[in-house]
């Protein structure tokens, strides 16, 4: 479990202080416009950048006093636009300082569509391919160490993870995180655009503006189409009646 306590960031560029919890088999969705924060603040809740203010726990322990060694096990970050530095095949990537069984690497490479590409190198795959590969690599780092008696899969942190995937990649990737949280428990974080995606998968949502989260919970109440259209300065139209039961967000002509 994450767990804030009034914790913020300081220096530019700056995130307000705040509260607020996120439990195993939770998904938290993060949005705002550009520059709101959101990767800012993804960095805090990771401990790659520590909070200047108040403090960050997880399973209930001050962030900044886990061993680097033992935080891997715990809590793996996917950046944006994260490159390889090798000429590994993609199973190597996935595989790579977590030491997991071939079973896991499999059963990863399947969820996310990637079984045929494993011996491929990494260099050779399109941008929406390497993005799948770099999170099921995150994916692998947590479920690789997991203890079998562990309460949870650990904190899985997620930057724009949909920016290079097609729609009908989109919607299969938000699935297989829902089911990753679901069935191992992890606790996932994703910065998203997409405020749909935001809407129909996640638990949670906060929203970021100008370094300052000015609103969260529930999707269907954060996402109303008066606060989106002030903060992201947009004309919007609220689609109501989807399968689901969870009201879409367009853009007025």
């Amino acid at each position: 479990m994450l767990t804030l306590h009034q914790t913020g960031l300081t220096t530019t560029p700056a995130i307000a202080p705040l509260d607020g919890t996120l439990r195993p088999g939770e998904l938290l969705a993060i949005v705002g416009p550009n520059g709101a924060g959101k990767s800012t603040l993804l960095s805090l809740l990771s401990g790659f950048r520590p909070a200047e203010q108040g403090e960050l726990h997880l399973d209930g322990k001050p962030l900044r006093e886990w061993p680097i060694a033992e935080l891997a096990n715990r809590r793996a970050l996917v950046a944006q636009q994260e490159l390889p530095g090798f000429d590994w095949q993609t199973i190597e990537l996935v595989s790579l300082g977590s030491n997991p069984a071939k079973s896991l690497v499999a059963e990863l490479l399947d969820d996310l569509d990637l079984t045929h590409l494993a011996k491929r190198s990494v260099l050779s795959l399109s941008g929406g391919e390497r993005q799948r590969v770099m999170i099921a690599r995150g994916a692998c780092q947590l479920l690789s160490r997991c203890s079998p008696t562990a309460r949870d899969g650990g904190l899985l942190l997620l930057d724009e993870p949909t920016s290079a995937l097609d729609i009908g990649q989109q919607q299969r990737l938000m699935r297989q995180l829902r089911a990753w949280a679901a069935q191992h428990r992890i606790a996932i974080v994703c910065v998203l655009h997409d405020l749909n995606l935001a809407n129909t998968y996640a638990d949670q949502v906060w929203l970021l503006h100008q370094g300052k989260r000015i609103d969260h919970g529930l999707p269907h109440q954060v996402l109303n189409p008066t606060a989106i259209a002030q903060v992201y300065a947009v004309e919007l139209q609220h689609i109501e009646g989807t399968p689901h039961g969870k009201p879409l967000l367009a853009l007025s002509p």
